[in-house]
């Protein structure tokens, strides 16, 4: 590739991504001039102010506002709560309340998560104008971040420190969690309520291997609620295209050997002599902990996180997951569990977070969908989505997998909405060499969009600038 090569590809990748970003500030301009968060009058009754506590979450990834979320259930008995993305929040709100609790996360290097630039930004011209309008404010900052990045936290402090200059008293101090040692995970652990309250039983319907790789197996799994959640008081659980799934293995109830095996072809368990639940057991299950049985002590719960890979209008639960195999052959925890372990017909337990940062609200926009491997879950649920809508707009996915031989599952892993009419493209890439010579090898998905640029482009100026 010469030079002048490498600077059209980076010309190109450069002006497809300015305009990308102009379209998005476009809509949202037009969003901000019928309702500013930073200007919109809040319902929070004044006049109770003393009894209410506003919980306010900024998330990049959905953890902290899965802390935030925890921490609302556990105050809502003794306390009025309301809770509120750091994107909707304004000053005139905090105002109106006497205590507020921020879980926020920290973005690259000290950087604010998306939803809370706008806020931030209006803490910073209140402080520069000396007034002092969150005197009558109480609060405490959860910061999340990793301590592998220099600015650890780095948004958190800048809030913390930012609200106590506009007259807010702390209640305590700082509070820092680091993400990449687990802290946020011990933190939740202590607001079992909320997880307990959510957990939920759902029974293996379907499995089938989408690619013919047996060292790196993809698998499209179907779960399916039993009829003992409905007995044990538990509503049937929806969501949203973009949410996410939480699989805790080791509260499968007459599966809790989780050995690796050593081979693919050992049986898989028989499901004869697996009972489904009792509500007795739903309940003694969902209190968190698990008891071993040989020494009867209570572990921790482990979980696995999923993207949900189909839309709650197709009434199952699906999920194509990679299954993981280490460095001696044995399987990965979760995955195995899902892909190899777990016997037809047999209760799984499982939490489903909300994941606000991955949900397309607007259906009618040009919508380009990008991803590799087991990413085309995501992919697969916001297809749904669109293609159950009568009137729903254009989607370009573009897909990379390693071998055209082994990989080429993009029509089953879109299936029954592989040929839906708002399909606007199909674009798939393999980075592995072919055995069709015109294919040049270790080419991916990045490659295909800045080959692609021109027609992007064109696709995403469909977006309607009336």
């Amino acid at each position: 590739m010469t030079e002048t090569h490498r600077l059209l590809i980076a010309l190109s990748s450069i002006t497809l991504y300015v305009l990308w970003v102009a379209v998005i500030f476009y809509r949202n301009r037009k969003k901000r001039s019928v309702t500013d968060p930073l200007t919109y009058n809040t319902h929070v009754n004044s006049r109770d102010s003393k009894n209410q506590t506003l919980i306010v979450y900024a998330s990049q990834t959905g953890t902290a506002e899965k802390i935030a979320r925890a921490k609302a259930a556990a105050l809502a008995e003794h306390e009025t709560i309301t809770l509120v993305s750091m994107a909707s929040l304004n000053l005139s709100m905090l105002g109106n309340v006497s205590k507020a609790l921020f879980v926020v996360s920290t973005y690259g290097e000290g950087e604010p998560p998306d939803a809370g630039t706008r806020f931030y930004h209006a803490l910073q011209r209140a402080k520069k104008s000396g007034a002092t309008p969150l005197s009558n404010l109480s609060y405490e900052v959860i910061g999340l971040g990793s301590r592998e990045y220099k600015q650890f936290c780095r948004f958190a402090v800048a809030l913390y420190e930012n609200v106590s200059l506009l007259g807010g008293t702390p209640l305590t101090s700082l509070t820092t969690l680091d993400s990449g040692k687990g802290e946020h995970l011990v933190h939740l652990d202590s607001l079992a309520t909320e997880l307990s309250e959510q957990m939920q039983p759902w029974v293996l319907e379907h499995r089938k291997q989408l690619n013919q790789d047996d060292t790196r197996g993809l698998y499209a799994i179907t779960l399916k609620q039993p009829p003992s959640a409905r007995e044990a008081g538990k509503v049937p659980l929806t969501w949203e295209a973009g949410d996410i799934i939480d699989i805790y293995p080791d509260m499968t109830q007459g599966y809790l050997s989780l050995q690796e095996p050593s081979s693919r072809n050992l049986k898989e368990p028989s499901s004869r002599n697996l009972r489904e639940p009792s509500s007795e057991n739903l309940k003694e299950l969902s209190s968190g902990h698990l008891k071993e049985p040989s020494s009867g002590h209570p572990r921790k719960r482990i979980g696995r996180s999923y993207t949900i890979a189909s839309a709650p209008q197709e009434n199952d639960l699906k999920l194509i997951v990679r299954e993981v195999r280490k460095e001696h052959g044995e399987l990965g925890y979760g995955s195995g569990f899902l892909t190899s372990k777990l016997p037809m017909n047999q209760p799984v337990y499982a939490q489903i977070r909300k994941n606000t940062n991955a949900v397309i609200t607007d259906t009618q926009c040009p919508l380009v969908l990008i991803a590799a491997g087991s990413g085309i879950a995501g992919v697969r649920a916001q297809l749904a989505k669109r293609a159950m809508l009568k009137d729903g707009g254009p989607v370009w996915i573009f897909y990379g997998e390693r071998s055209p031989e082994k990989d080429d599952i993009l029509p089953k892993a879109l299936s029954p909405f592989h040929n839906a009419s708002c399909i606007h493209k199909r674009s798939v890439i393999f980075s592995k060499p072919s055995l069709e010579p015109n294919i040049a090898p270790n080419q991916y998905v990045q490659h295909l969009i800045v080959e692609q640029a021109d027609a992007l482009k064109v696709f995403l100026r469909r977006v309607d600038l009336s």
